[in-house]
């Protein structure tokens, strides 16, 4: 297969209602992909329905020549690392225990972790320069540093696919920059599929190879980031979609957008 994620017809409808219509994407290796929308506009279920946290009606998620939909939740577990929007929790574990739940698909019903385990959680702590988290309480830190934990936890998964659901929420401005260099480092170097939703337009514009815009329940456009003048092409679809005048600005770092 030459795309090495494919999302075919997928449709998702409650009670009557579609609120995802005929999804169809490629997601390759190794390319940062953003997906881009409204409020409601089907971004968190979109990610939800590919890993069956939500039912899907219709279509298939394809990895590998395998509907990743019908494999068993121990063989998705390895597959596919997800952060969700929300990092809430009910059980008040520590960082390290948080991140070592990242082997849990790979270890037998009684296998613990080993000591080795245990220094990978320490030097990937320390490459996100979260060392003094180690032994807190997820409930005692804040959320921008939750998700720093749970980005941590992918690291020891050791996931092919990742699906971040808005990863730069509670983080401040000079922390989602380190964040988006941070993952995007990691997805090409070790060509990880993946897609990332978020609202801000210019992170989007500045780390992503591929920008997928979702509105209305619907893929309306896929914007290749690697084709010159995609940035004109862009906020011409972001005009329409937010209903207002913007404008392009050049600066050393890439095109960003004003209104």
């Amino acid at each position: 297969m030459k795309n090495d994620l494919e999302i075919n017809n997928l449709t998702v409808k409650y009670s009557n209602k579609t609120v995802l219509k005929d999804i169809n994407l490629e997601l390759n290796k190794g390319e940062v992909t953003i997906l881009l929308g409204l409020n409601g506009a089907g971004k968190t279920t979109l990610l939800k329905s590919m890993i069956g946290l939500m039912k899907r009606t219709t279509g298939e998620v394809i990895y590998n020549n395998k509907d990743i939909l019908k494999l068993s939740n121990k063989e998705r577990g390895k597959l596919i690392s997800y952060i969700p929007q929300n990092l809430h929790t009910s059980q008040n574990y520590s960082v390290q225990d948080i991140i070592l739940m990242g082997i849990t698909p790979y270890l037998g019903m009684f296998d613990m972790p080993s000591k080795e385990h245990h220094e990978l959680v320490k030097d990937i702590l320390k490459k996100l320069n979260i060392e003094y988290l180690k032994d807190k309480y997820i409930s005692e830190i804040s959320g921008g540093e939750r998700r720093l934990v749970y980005l941590a936890r992918i690291f020891i998964q050791n996931s092919k696919i990742i699906f971040l659901d808005e990863p730069n929420t509670f983080l401040d401005y000079v922390k989602q920059h380190e964040f988006f260099k941070f993952i995007s480092d990691l997805i090409r170097k070790n060509n990880l599929i993946n897609l990332i939703t978020v609202h801000d337009i210019n992170l989007a514009l500045r780390y992503a190879d591929k920008i997928v815009i979702l509105s209305s329940n619907e893929i309306v456009d896929v914007i290749d980031c690697k084709v010159d003048g995609y940035e004109k092409k862009f906020v011409i679809l972001m005009e329409k979609i937010y209903n207002k005048k913007l404008e392009i600005a050049y600066t050393k770092f890439g095109p960003v957008i004003v209104c």
